[in-house]
């Protein structure tokens, strides 16, 4: 905890923190990705993005992950290699080899770095196969029919249907 003083502020006060803390997330992005359009690393006489942002940001930890992206991402697009950006990126930056290695695999599928993410396991899991689905149609009347039926017996049309099907495919195979 703090040893400043504390001290009380008015419901309007707190509010405004409140405001002023969510702008500085916000236009902290928009800042970096102003400077990246811009160049704005050239008219100070640095070579390169990487440069400045070592010599003006060392010690700066970037919060949050578009923070992370935009960056990295930029020293990239340099043609900084990741042990290159690992070295500009000083400890405490809050950018670690992983996410920088994360970061480029992203990058080379295509990733904006808008929607790129750093968060890094320590492992890959494959995705789950997504359901395939059969698409069967039959007239409104004979539907209707076989919702009844189900509904009467208490089960539902999906489930019947597949089972039916899955006894079909069985009954050829055999």
């Amino acid at each position: 905890m703090s040893t400043a003083v504390k001290r009380r502020v008015s419901a309007k006060q707190a509010e405004a923190m409140w405001e002023d803390l969510k702008g500085l997330f916000v236009n902290a992005e928009k800042k970096i990705v102003e400077i990246i359009e811009a160049k704005a690393w050239e008219p100070l006489g640095y070579e390169s993005f990487a440069e400045a942002w070592q010599d003006r940001m060392a010690g700066v930890r970037l919060s949050s992950e578009e923070l992370r992206a935009h960056v990295v991402y930029a020293m990239f697009d340099e043609g900084l290699s990741e042990p290159e950006i690992n070295a500009k990126l000083a400890p405490g930056s809050g950018v670690g080899p992983g996410q920088v290695k994360a970061l480029k695999k992203q990058r080379s599928h295509g990733v904006p770095p808008s929607l790129a993410k750093t968060m890094v396991r320590s492992h890959m899991r494959k995705r789950p196969d997504v359901p395939k689905t059969i698409h069967v149609q039959f007239p409104a009347d004979e539907y209707t029919d076989f919702k009844r039926i189900a509904s009467a017996a208490g089960r539902d049309i999906v489930s019947i249907s597949q089972e039916a099907i899955r006894s079909a495919f069985e009954e050829m195979e055999a």
